[in-house]
């Protein structure tokens, strides 16, 4: 990675080079951030050629609640996932999803997280094969404690004609408490300011969703609930949604850009591989690349 290269820096490398019908694709750009880390910045200044306007980009991650990524380095850490390596916990035919609530983990010391993972283990070894279809709560109690866990359990069948298919066991999180409003809030006070201070013709916000459960129609509606308490919005001419759910999996490089007004999109951008595959603006959608 070059000096002051960041992880967004493909992302808006691609926005610009979609962003108006192309017109920014050759814009010369400038990292103030990257320049001076002791007076935060926006990530980038675009100036286009052609005519010299400017456009400023700040872009930002989104989480679907507080502490996502610390939750989620709590999940693996713990080695959760590990339990869907035993051999001998999938049931023929049905397809088991067992979902532990968000911070179950949270502040809990190594052996007691073990021993969380391995009440988990050994509560599904125990039901699985009486499990109902369905969702279902199921208590899970916790070894050597008092304490009980409340289990989310979803049991599909899976059959092809009379024929079981292997059975099939996932472990995953399930978000409880809905707090995406504190997450945006936090968001536009730690955002806006250095977008807003930056001289610019014109000034567009960028955020992250790489989950699926998080829509951008509840990210936008919680950012117009808070108009009144950041006048500074009024300074920011689009905000757009960069979807990078498949990113750096196994889905490849599959980005998308979405542009919503009155809760539809109005352009869009989709990419693969660094190539723009298709693009919506001006009310027409253009296939530019074929998936090879």
């Amino acid at each position: 990675m070059t000096m002051g290269a960041t992880r967004e820096d493909p992302f808006i490398k691609q926005f610009l080079s979609a962003y108006e019908h192309g017109t920014w694709a050759d814009a010369d750009v400038l990292k103030p951030d990257a320049i001076d880390r002791t007076n935060p910045a926006v990530d980038q200044i675009a100036t286009r050629k052609r005519d010299g306007r400017t456009l400023a980009i700040e872009h930002t991650i989104i989480e679907p609640f507080v502490q996502e990524k610390e939750d989620f380095a709590s999940f693996s850490r713990a080695d959760f996932l590990s339990i869907e390596n035993d051999p001998s916990l999938p049931v023929p035919g049905i397809w088991i999803e067992v979902f532990v609530p968000v911070g179950t983990l949270q502040n809990q010391l190594p052996a007691a997280r073990a021993a969380i993972v391995q009440s988990v283990h050994d509560w599904i070894k125990a039901n699985r094969l009486t499990l109902p279809e369905g969702s279902s709560q199921q208590p899970c109690a916790v070894n050597g404690t008092p304490a009980k866990i409340t289990l989310t359990v979803r049991v599909t069948p899976l059959r092809r004609g009379d024929k079981a298919e292997p059975g099939a066991l996932h472990i995953r999180r399930q978000q409880i408490d809905n707090n995406l409003g504190d997450v945006i809030e936090k968001a536009l006070r730690k955002k806006l300011p250095k977008l807003v201070n930056t001289p610019s013709d014109k000034r567009i916000l960028l955020l992250e969703r790489q989950h699926m459960n998080l829509l951008p129609e509840s990210m936008l509606a919680e950012i117009e609930t808070r108009r009144a308490s950041f006048p500074e919005l009024a300074k920011v001419n689009e905000i757009w949604i960069i979807e990078t759910i498949f990113y750096g999996t196994a889905g490849g490089t599959y980005l998308r850009f979405e542009l919503y007004k009155n809760g539809h999109v109005t352009r869009s951008y989709d990419f693969k591989d660094g190539k723009l595959l298709t693009r919506f603006e001006g009310g027409f959608a253009e296939v530019v690349n074929h998936i090879s």
